[in-house]
Formats: C-alpha cells, structure tokens, sequence
C-alpha cells in the first residue's frame, strides 16, 4: 500500500502535467516580442481546428455542404501560423475571429471574399497583402503586430474602422500609410486608432474625415500640427493623451474644440455646450483685438504718431486687463 508521501509526489506530477497542457503560450496572448527568443510554432489552419471552432449544429450536411454555409469563424488563441491558407474550406465566411495567435503572413485571406469583419490583433504580421481583394470589409483589427506600413486597402472601399496600434516593426520607426489606400477609404473611415505608433507627422492622415479618432501615446510636439486631421465639423471624439504637447501645453483643449466644431469628447472627458461656447467667444474677441491693433499700427505708420495700445499687465500682478480709451481686448496675447 502506497504511503501519503508517494501519493503527493504522483498527485503533484499530475497536476504539472495538467497545467503545462492547459497553459496559453505568452507569444499568443502578449504583444509579439522582437527579441532572440526562440521562435514558437503555429499549427496550420485545418479542417479539425475549424470543426472545433464552432458551435453551430451540422445536422445531416456533409462536412463540405457544412462549410460552405459557415458564416463566422471564431479561431482565436488556437496558436494558428503561420498563415491562413485553411481558409480556402470556409469561402462563405464573413466574420473571422483569429487574434492571440501565430499569424505572420495573410496568405488564404484572399479566399473570404464576403468577409466584413476581421479580428487579427496580437499577430506577428509584418504585411497586409492579402487585404487587395476584400471589398466588403468594413472593421479591421490589426493591432499589436509588427506592421511598419499601413496599405492595401485599394480595394475596401467600405471600411468604416480600422484599428492599429501599437505596432512593433523589426526597425523601430513611425508607423506609415499609403497616401493612395488613405485616399482610397477616405470617404467611408469613421474610427482610426493608431495609439502607439510614435508618429510625428500625420500628413498621411490628412484626407480623412473621422468620427473618432486615437493619437495617444504618440510623438506629436505641438497641438498645431494635430489642425489638418481634426479640422471640420466631423469629428465627435478624439484622444491626444501621452504625446510631447500634453505635458507643456495645458490649453490644447481649447485648440481642439476650435477646430473640431462638433467635438463631444477630448481625452474621454466631454465636452460641454457651454465649454464649447466660452471658447469661441473668446476666440471671436482675440480676432477683433487683432484687427484693432493692425489698424491702429497702419494708422501709426502712415502719420508717424504712435499709437497708445495699453499696457499689458505681467503675469501675476493681480491687475485687471483694461484697453486703452475706445479700444477693446480680446485673447490675441494667449496662444492655444
């Protein structure tokens, strides 16, 4: 008979055993490392992963008829890699879930050509070439990958939301995107998250008109080079938190709602009506106050008098900002 210590030996083995079977591989679930690690396998896409991907009834069709009749795809975390060529078995499917896995290449994605919604976030992607042929696409995931460029898109001439942060390329650089896949879904974007990108120039970005758009955690230096993206009366909700400007410009606020007429959120704080209006107010008075001074400094040159504009108070002072006699002031002297 078996004592209680060699019964807690086997017990504990087992239980090892268990665990290292159930356990989800860190390079599945994290955002893809690029260090020397050693690189882990992924298992091809087969008819037996999608068979237990899904738990709708098959009744009396035959495998084939089944999967013909398959509509969305749910293979996330099944350590899938390095492509997607299995993909040729399910053509009908339009909603694919294949993030937390081992993705390095869209190899089989040109096979869903009703696909609308693509879930592919925490791969280890470094292209989207694939994407040319998906023109129904409406969402696309693709964050925590290794893109270094944003293209392909030529043809997803309905893309509503595309969602791509924090890339991790081989070489460390901003991310880019393709001026002609910008042009090309510039008409139908309505959500761009690129947090994490360290950008620094958003020219690309410019032929956008977005509803919501994240630029968080990125390497703007100043609240004026954000002007050309959030211009318009399109914009709802925007997020500017972890860039250069945050820290030394507390007032970016105000540039934003002068911009964005119809901005409803900043950094997940809403923006008040009557916030909104303060603001313009006060814009409205500094562009009078500038007209005001530029008369009085043409009147100055042309008869050789100076002009007297007022004093303006030091900071700090504790005096009260007065015009001079028939003048008024506004906020020309503050920047945003």
């Amino acid at each position: 008979m078996p004592n209680f210590a060699d019964f807690v030996e086997e017990l504990g083995s087992e239980e090892e055993e268990s665990d290292k079977a159930n356990r989800v591989p860190v390079s599945s679930t994290c955002t893809p490392s690029v260090g020397s690690a050693p690189r882990a396998r992924g298992q091809p896409l087969t008819q037996e992963v999608i068979s237990f991907s899904t738990n709708a009834n098959r009744g009396n069709l035959s495998q084939e008829a089944f999967n013909q009749k398959l509509t969305h795809l749910q293979i996330q975390n099944k350590r899938i890699g390095p492509d997607l060529e299995g993909l040729r078995l399910v053509p009908a499917v339009y909603v694919l879930y294949a993030y937390d896995n081992l993705i390095a290449s869209l190899s089989g994605i040109q096979n869903l050509r009703r696909l609308q919604q693509l879930y592919l976030q925490n791969n280890r992607l470094t292209s989207m070439a694939g994407l040319e042929g998906l023109s129904l696409l409406q969402k696309l995931h693709l964050g925590h990958n290794r893109l270094a460029r944003i293209d392909s898109l030529e043809s997803c001439t309905q893309l509503e939301e595309l969602m791509v942060p924090h890339q991790q390329p081989p070489v460390e650089a901003p991310l880019q995107f393709c001026p002609t896949s910008m042009a090309a879904i510039s008409s139908t974007l309505n959500v761009l998250n690129t947090a994490g990108n360290r950008l620094e120039d958003l020219q690309e970005l410019t032929p956008l008109r977005l509803s919501t758009l994240d630029l968080s955690e990125n390497k703007i230096r100043q609240v004026g080079e954000l002007k050309d993206v959030i211009s318009g009366d399109v914009l709802r909700r925007v997020n500017l938190q972890g860039n250069p400007f945050t820290f030394h410009d507390r007032r970016y606020h105000s540039a934003v709602v002068l911009c964005s007429t119809a901005i409803e959120e900043i950094d997940g704080r809403e923006v008040l009506p009557q916030e909104r209006d303060f603001v313009r107010r006060l814009d409205e008075q500094k562009r009078k106050l500038n007209a005001q001074r530029k008369k009085h400094l043409n009147r100055a040159a042309t008869d050789g008098r100076p002009r007297n504009l007022g004093a303006m108070p030091e900071k700090g002072s504790g005096r009260q900002l007065k015009p001079a006699e028939g003048e008024s002031w506004g906020l020309q002297d503050w920047k945003f």
